[in-house]
């Protein structure tokens, strides 16, 4: 699998310190070639870009979870009042 975190400079993931997955970044940048306040504000925008991206899960996860709530009790009604009826 490729490393999901890639950039010019060598961006990548690693794994984890026993071998397990990790969501570990590891930075190698060249000190004669590279350009670090470009590296650093690329980074910066891919953490912003990540951010937005966890905000509209949390979002939408949120909004799901209240849309199965609201089917559930529109499910679970019927069935509670048939059964509050007398035979």
């Amino acid at each position: 699998m490729a490393a999901p975190y890639r950039s010019r400079e060598g961006l990548s993931t690693r794994p984890g310190a026993y071998g397990g997955s990790s969501d570990e970044i590891q930075l190698r940048i060249d000190p004669m070639h590279g350009d670090f306040d470009e590296e650093v504000s690329g980074l910066r925008k891919q953490v912003r870009k990540l951010r937005d991206v966890a905000q509209e899960i949390e979002t939408e996860a949120k909004f799901q979870n209240d849309f199965i709530n609201q089917l559930m009790e529109k499910v679970l009604m019927p069935t509670a009042l048939r059964n509050e009826l007398p035979d």
